[in-house]
């Protein structure tokens, strides 16, 4: 983690040094953050999900990659647009608890037994979203994302059958909800972002927060 902080801060003032604002990089008139032909990169790191396991530590929150491409403009204004894009999340659960019986080469056993694994979470989704910009600044949006939920178990415990335990769900999951946040840019290249969407128990991060790139 502490090196994860060092890299990020490293970004971050890179971005503030040599992030000047670019020269004919707008249609004369345009006074959008985000138009068509635009491409902003984002670096977030969210609240943990409520799904998975009942009893959980958070090892490692919601890291993600989001990378959004203007589709097309909208409205005369050209302050609004169409995006799509992707992003990618990985977070790290420590999770128990206890299976309360269990079938093992066809016998069924009732009896409480004790697990403790560590829960590898991986989420990819493609996203589309409509974009409104007050300002040369602001980027406002909302939309949808779809993808998935990858899971992988690390169990603690030795025991081979010790592999079939776990609270549901505990498996891959279809990943489909809304989303809505904002961007504010400091400079033409860089700013900072926020984002709230929905976690059905689906894995989707549904509040992140970090820095934004403006490639294009």
């Amino acid at each position: 983690m502490r090196k994860l902080l060092t890299v990020t801060c490293g970004i971050l003032c890179a971005s503030l040094a040599f992030s000047a604002p670019a020269k004919g990089s707008k249609k004369k008139g345009a006074s959008a953050a985000f138009t068509e032909g635009s491409v902003a990169m984002d670096i977030t790191i969210g609240a943990p999900t409520q799904s998975g396991t009942e009893h959980k530590e958070v090892m490692i929150p919601p890291l993600s990659l989001c990378v959004d491409g203007g589709l097309t403009s909208l409205g005369k204004s050209g302050k609004m647009a169409i995006s799509l894009g992707g992003m990618a999340s990985y977070y790290l659960y420590d999770v128990w608890g206890y299976k309360y019986g269990y079938n093992y080469h066809g016998y069924y056993y009732h009896t409480n037994l004790f697990y403790d694994a560590e829960l590898h979470n991986i989420f990819v989704a493609f996203r589309g979203a409509f974009h409104f910009d007050p300002t040369d600044r602001i980027d406002v949006y909302a939309g949808l994302l779809m993808g998935g939920h990858w899971k992988i178990w690390n169990y603690v415990e030795d025991v081979e059958f010790y592999n079939y335990f776990g609270e549901n769900p505990t498996r891959n999951k279809f990943s489909f909800g809304p989303f809505i946040g904002a961007r504010f840019f400091v400079t033409s290249g860089f700013g900072f972002k926020a984002e709230f969407g929905t976690d059905s128990g689906n894995g989707i991060p549904y509040a992140q927060g970090g820095i934004t790139f403006k490639i294009r």
